[in-house]
């Protein structure tokens, strides 16, 4: 459990302070009792063996101070959360880590993380994924990596190969054409501005010329006849206007888009023994990109290449140890059942499991299947006396309890200096920065397999006859 000295009331505080310290008092309470019974309600069979806890959960921008970062209220039912867990993957954990510190104060010295640096590039986000675990159920097992996609199998970024009109490189247009006008295109307010969400990509009419930048050089590929003056020499007769496909030219660097790419956030590769339970756990967060289109399929690639990069890992290491499984949590930015995204996480035999695959949703709404735990688990896959069990599984909607709907009055009333809630504040989308817009989703299975070795081992004792 978490450690709560700090919610003692002492002589100097202040009214508002008294009265904030009893407010997370009581909360925590109703929090402890609801979570207790939501674990319980949610197992679909009773088991006379030890079980493990596994979770996944978004904490929304956790680190980057909106609406004046996490209070110490929103920390202790953070921390109560995930203390009921043994494991839990965490995602969009920024690189500012004073938040999370905080976090791991109040859990306890049990309890251990192991993060990845965070992913460069604007598609990285500046963020990191975290692997939080008690450290008097689970075993870190020394071995953790990133994730890379070999050459050949790399995901193709959405746009295609382009040139980045910079550095010299430009485009002219044919005499008197004119391309501004009104196009269909996904925007956003920023401020006083208006700006594009997501690239608009217009036509170039035939006839338009590219000023090459210096530095582009003219290739003739191997192969191509030549005539040898001297050893070491090729003369060449190039015509004005060159084209054909013995030729191509080299760009300077940076003047491309990588059109294939690793996945936009590394995935995270960690080795972990609980009891009996040896699992291979990877944690990701999945590059979202757009609702449709191009970007939508980068998406899915993204899954799709992840699930058969893990497989490939899943099958060596079934082959030196039968007794591990592999797994993959977290936040897929799956749109929903029977969507191509669901349909690429399923790919390469990977399983969801059924109480899962129920969920309406793990976002707030409850209407985006985005966090998902899965588990490789091919028609092949046996062992001598561990399986894998599902007991339970949920997601838990900490709103109904904590930072709720009717609490909206208690917190407005509050002066915003201390909670950032101003007047015009939508409170919906504050609370989901003080908490997250994702709901935390779990799985409890079976970690302890004494019984069935014993018994394993008892039918392999046999003399023989």
């Amino acid at each position: 459990m978490p450690f709560y000295p700090n919610l003692r009331i002492q002589p100097n505080d202040s009214d508002y302070t008294r009265a904030k310290k009893k407010r997370v008092v009581n909360k925590l309470k109703l929090l402890r009792s609801a979570i207790q019974s939501h674990l319980r309600d949610s197992r679909r069979q009773e088991a006379d063996y030890k079980t493990t806890r596994l979770a996944t959960w978004n904490l929304r921008e956790f680190g980057k101070k909106n609406y004046g970062g996490r209070s110490y209220e929103a920390l202790y039912y953070t921390a109560e959360i995930i203390s009921h867990f043994d494991l839990i993957a965490l995602q969009e954990i920024r690189s500012d880590l004073t938040e999370f510190r905080a976090l791991l104060r109040l859990l306890g010295p049990s309890w251990d993380f192991i993060a990845t640096d965070v992913t460069d590039g604007r598609a990285g986000n500046d963020e990191r994924m975290v692997f939080l675990y008690n450290r008097d159920t689970v075993q870190f097992r020394n071995i953790a990596g990133e994730l890379t996609l070999e050459e050949n199998q790399k995901v193709k970024a959405a746009f295609g190969e382009r040139l980045l009109l910079d550095n010299g490189l430009s485009l002219q247009l044919p005499l008197g054409t004119d391309l501004s006008g009104t196009y269909s295109a996904a925007t956003e307010r920023s401020g006083a501005r208006t700006r594009l969400r997501e690239d608009l990509e217009i036509p170039v009419p035939p006839g338009s010329q590219i000023t090459l930048p210096e530095g582009t050089h003219l290739t003739l590929k191997k192969g191509t006849p030549i005539t040898r003056p001297t050893r070491g020499k090729a003369e060449v007769e190039l015509p004005t206007v060159i084209t054909g496909e013995a030729y191509a030219l080299r760009f300077a660097e940076g003047s491309f888009d990588d059109a294939f790419r690793q996945f936009a956030r590394t995935p995270f590769l960690i080795a972990f023994r609980i009891g009996w339970l040896k699992l291979n756990l990877c944690t990701v967060h999945i590059y979202y990109g757009s609702e449709r289109g191009p970007k939508l399929d980068q998406r899915r690639a993204e899954i799709e290449m992840l699930t058969r990069a893990l497989a490939s890992k899943a099958r060596r290491e079934f082959a030196q140890d039968r007794e591990s499984f592999m797994g993959v949590l977290g936040d897929f930015n799956i749109v929903g059942k029977g969507h191509p995204t669901m349909e690429a996480l399923e790919s390469n035999d990977f399983y969801i499991p059924d109480q899962l695959k129920e969920i309406p949703g793990s976002n707030v709404a409850r209407d985006k299947a985005y966090d998902q735990i899965a588990f490789w688990m091919p028609e092949d896959r046996m062992a001598n006396y561990s399986t894998l069990e599902v007991v339970g599984a949920n997601v838990f909607d900490f709103f109904q309890y904590v930072f709720t709907l009717d609490d909206e009055a208690t917190y407005r009333a509050e002066p915003s200096r201390y909670n950032h809630l101003q007047e015009d504040t939508d409170y919906t989308r504050w609370r989901t920065y003080k908490m997250s817009d994702h709901l935390p989703m779990w799985v409890e299975i079976r970690s302890d397999f004494s019984d069935a070795y014993l018994e394993y081992i008892a039918r392999n004792n046999q003399p023989p006859t």
